[in-house]
């Protein structure tokens, strides 16, 4: 036996004279009824859906289809009906909110998108990273969409990320598919959408080259400039020391404080950085508060350090314990065109020089990563796997070294 529910709403249409009551309707007196019709089965307007959800009064209109140019009628009503037994069905089933999906579902993806990732719970940086992965590659194909339209095109996700981002290394692809998973999972917590087809989509590490247009190694003499400046030019100061020496990302050595070198500044260990604002200083980039790591300083930064007053190396003004992040940058890059340093030379340059130093001179990949700051020593290799010295060529020196000592034995 078929199972009988007690549908949610009503079916009909408005034009229905059947339904005409002019005592009660006032718009009669002014020639606006909608009751004109006495053969609604063969009019051409739509049918309506009239429900209450949330509270409210809400319509769906379901109008005749036309196929091959003549109009289907009755089919517009069958689409009602079918509307309001899937909503019938959704409100009794008791684990989701009643609500109407047709409207909210048409919000715009992009919006809900930019929301979605100025609410991450990560440091600044992060999220412009995230953002710029957004304006790059999602917003270009999905910015104009609505969330409903986004959430049941899986093929049109697909495509995004194995073929029109196929020549992009792991990690934008993956930001790419956050993005677009995360912001349709709280547009389904939300009620504005039902649910969506984009979870579960696996991706390939293609092991893409990392682009190289910063690794760019000045002169001595240059970086000096931009560390110092002149009488027309302020330099960025001791962070691009520390940079260069020890591999700090730009915000971490503004963070650094004199108390931060350990056994006679031979060890700097490094534990936060500082916030864009230069008002606080937050966790390592992808690690929880009080994870650190110890980096081997060389001679030459602590003898510039040594010597300055306790406290932050880079202390900001006023209210600001360290120096912004917007200021020190926009004298790095002014000092370096003036230096005459080539175009591609960014703070991060600086970092990509200290793991090239480590690397040329045999110092295991393992240690670098570690310095680095990188959890997975793959995206240490994948960086600057082309920096590490040919294991066939050390190979060969090493064996002519103990073939000479051990031929000289006899």
């Amino acid at each position: 036996m078929a199972l009988a529910l007690n549908r949610t709403g009503v079916v009909f249409k408005k034009c229905d004279r059947a339904n005409h009551k002019p005592d009660s309707n006032k718009a009669c007196a002014v020639d606006t009824c909608q009751h004109t019709c006495s053969n609604v089965e063969r009019c051409p307007h739509a049918w309506t859906l009239r429900y209450w959800a949330d509270g409210r009064q809400r319509e769906r209109s379901f109008k005749d289809e036309v196929r091959h140019g003549r109009t289907v009628y009755g089919s517009g009503r069958k689409l009602a009906q079918d509307a309001q037994l899937k909503l019938t069905v959704d409100k009794r089933a008791g684990d989701r909110t009643f609500a109407d999906y047709s409207k909210a579902g048409k919000a715009n993806f992009g919006d809900a998108a930019e929301a979605f990732i100025r609410r991450l719970p990560v440091s600044d940086r992060s999220k412009e990273s995230y953002l710029s992965t957004y304006g790059k590659h999602v917003k270009p194909a999905f910015g104009g969409c609505t969330l409903a339209q986004v959430a049941r095109d899986r093929d049109a996700v697909l495509d995004l990320l194995t073929e029109t981002m196929a020549d992009l290394s792991i990690s934008p692809r993956r930001q790419a598919r956050m993005i677009i998973e995360g912001t349709l999972d709280e547009a389904v917590k939300a009620g504005k959408i039902r649910e969506h087809r984009i979870a579960g989509i696996e991706l390939a590490d293609n092991g893409t080259k990392h682009d190289r247009t910063d690794f760019v190694f000045p002169a001595h003499a240059q970086v000096k400039f931009v560390a110092d400046g002149d009488k027309g030019t302020r330099g960025a100061g001791i962070c691009v020391w520390l940079m260069r020496g020890c591999g700090l990302r730009i915000e971490e050595a503004l963070a650094v404080a004199k108390a931060d070198f350990r056994e006679n500044g031979t060890i700097l260990r490094v534990y936060q950085q500082a916030t864009r604002d230069g008002t606080d200083a937050g966790p390592l980039k992808k690690r929880k508060r009080g994870e650190f790591r110890d980096i081997p300083v060389p001679t030459w930064l602590w003898d510039m350090a040594k010597d300055l007053p306790d406290g932050p190396l880079m202390p900001g003004n006023g209210d600001r314990k360290y120096q912004q992040y917007g200021a020190v940058y926009e004298r790095f890059m002014n000092a370096a065109g003036k230096a005459g340093i080539p175009k591609g030379f960014v703070p991060h340059s600086l970092r990509h020089a200290f793991a090239s130093a480590m690397l040329s001179k045999g110092v295991p990949i393992t240690d670098v990563a570690h310095w680095l700051g990188h959890r997975d020593v793959r995206v240490t290799f994948r960086i600057y796997g082309h920096l590490v010295p040919s294991a066939a060529a050390r190979a060969i020196t090493v064996l002519d070294e103990e073939y000479a000592e051990w031929s000289k034995s006899e």
